[in-house]
């Protein structure tokens, strides 16, 4: 009895203590929260993948074109059966701004896992979320799930464009200006 009370008390201080690191993906403004001390894996625009010693988790991006509430759930069950979880549960997901659905089962080797296909309200962006965690973790990962922000797409302002008068003399452009540095870069 005093060693679930040990063990209670450790996890409970290990998760209190526990402080997040925030990430950004600014060309879809996904914002998410994590623990601190994981090793990023891989990064692309598409793909994220962090890893602790006792929880991972991979993030991937798709176009929403196709995701409706049966393709969403299809795609939950596939993964899962490919990963032979068992013990498996699906209900809606719960986050911010996002509809679609979590699965979580265990793994083979007695891990668990908590996965999430959900798509944005308002952008074009569709997005996986798998977790692998011990069953101690489950709090952190519903902290981590909570944590998901998607806003709309920031918007890219273009120069404005200044269009010569016909008839008009072309000014030349001097090398070090304003206006020459516009057309290196543009």
């Amino acid at each position: 009895m005093k060693r679930l009370a040990i063990y209670l008390l450790m996890a409970v201080a290990a998760i209190a203590g526990c402080k997040a690191e925030k990430f950004t993906w600014s060309g879809h403004d996904l914002t998410f929260d994590v623990p601190e001390g994981g090793t990023v894996t891989y990064n692309s625009p598409s793909v994220f993948e962090i890893q602790w010693y006792d929880l991972a988790i991979i993030i991937k991006l798709y176009d929403k074109t196709e995701a409706d509430d049966n393709y969403m759930k299809y795609a939950l069950n596939k993964t899962a059966a490919g990963y032979n979880m068992y013990d498996t549960k699906m209900k809606k997901a719960k986050i911010d701004g996002c509809k679609g659905y979590t699965l979580t089962g265990v793994m083979p080797d007695g891990s668990h896992a908590s996965l999430t296909n959900v798509c944005a309200k308002k952008t074009n962006l569709a997005m996986q979320i798998e977790i692998s965690y011990i069953a101690d973790n489950k709090k952190i990962v519903d902290k981590i799930l909570d944590s998901f922000k998607i806003g709309e797409k920031q918007k890219i302002k273009k120069p404005e464009q200044k269009i010569q008068k016909k008839g008009a003399k072309e000014k030349p452009i001097k090398p070090g200006t304003l206006e020459g540095e516009q057309l290196h870069f543009a």
